[in-house]
């Protein structure tokens, strides 16, 4: 006879889904226009932030890098659509193409910065962004300068268009469940697990064979990658692009919703970028203050809970099976001592 096993899913698992399932449907249906142009927006963060997920979270560098590449993928996208260099590209085209591109720029950069090992690469990326903004708002045949770029067109797929805030939401959802999928898959390979060995102890990562730099610049480039997506999605659904977005506060925003949410949890990502995302449209009474309150709460969370918001929901479900698994084996010694 065949042993056939039992799939089981896991409580949180089961969790994730019903929440994620909620998402979907109840969002499109209570919020409109802005907000759900707000919602959209964090999303599109929420990728980037997958990208920090990998570099920090997997392999214990801390960039700001995210945000710059994001430009970048933001004016390629906005100069190929808007035509304003006397030609236009198919948007579905210049879309698939955008990763590539600032995946190829952030090999190149990463090659360059990665020499630098800790706290000085931590700052060659800062420095990346401030050049990259910099060069975003003076520039005026990449970026258009202080005017930014307008009139780029919508997105079309397969004749399909993206002309509103809640097709857009949709694909925007699909979009980051795929790449979620792939950061989740990436943990399970040898590349993942090479990362974790460098952010664990990067001498013996040396020591058991694992091509360290070579890892981390692979990383950098797939971070580039999801910048660069990410932004040419900020570019079509707002089709407009501004150098106003990419200053270095902004980098730090994508820093505070991995943090908050759980920088090495999959799940935690979408909700930090959310939650951050979202705070400044909750708490407009408190607008001079949200720095402030961004600051404390990750300070609390790196004392208290540094796994994050994922790491505290994962924690109780551990401890929830736990009572449970504890209440059936009490019950099995009584039945068996009767």
């Amino acid at each position: 006879m065949k042993n056939t096993k039992k799939v089981l899913i896991k409580p949180s698992t089961i969790i994730l889904l019903v929440a994620c399932a909620l998402f979907i449907v109840f969002i499109p249906l209570r919020y409109s226009g802005y907000n759900l142009m707000l919602y959209n927006t964090a999303l599109i963060y929420a990728i980037v932030v997958f990208g920090l997920s990998l570099m920090l979270g997997m392999g214990g560098q801390l960039t700001f890098a995210g945000l710059a590449f994001m430009g970048a993928g933001t004016f390629y996208v906005a100069n190929l659509c808007s035509g304003r260099w006397g030609f236009w590209v198919n948007n579905s085209l210049a879309l698939i193409t955008t990763p590539i591109v600032t995946g190829l720029l952030g090999f190149l950069i990463g090659s360059v910065l990665l020499k630098l090992k800790g706290t000085y690469f931590t700052f060659s990326t800062i420095a990346l962004v401030q050049v990259a903004y910099s060069f975003y708002q003076n520039s005026r045949p990449i970026s258009g300068g202080p005017d930014g770029i307008s009139n780029i067109a919508p997105l079309r797929i397969l004749g399909f268009e993206f002309n509103n805030y809640k097709r857009w939401f949709y694909l925007l959802v699909v979009l980051v469940i795929i790449v979620a999928l792939i950061i989740e898959r990436i943990r399970r390979t040898r590349f993942g697990r090479s990362l974790a060995a460098i952010r664990d102890n990067e001498t013996a990562a040396l020591t058991l064979g694992i091509n360290v730099y070579r890892t981390k610049v692979i990383a950098f480039a797939i971070t580039a990658m999801l910048g660069g997506l990410a932004g040419g999605l900020y570019a079509m659904q707002g089709r407009f692009a501004g150098s106003d977005m990419f200053t270095f506060e902004r980098s730090t925003l994508f820093i505070i919703m991995g943090m908050i949410g759980g920088i090495n949890n999959t799940f935690g990502v979408v909700i930090g970028s959310i939650l951050v995302a979202m705070l400044p449209e909750w708490l407009r009474s408190l607008q001079r203050y949200l720095q402030l309150i961004y600051g404390l709460s990750v300070i609390v969370l790196m004392i208290f809970m540094p796994m994050g918001l994922a790491g505290i929901g994962s924690e109780m479900c551990k401890r929830i099976k736990r009572k449970i698994t504890g209440i059936h084996a009490k019950k099995a010694l009584e039945e068996a001592k009767k």
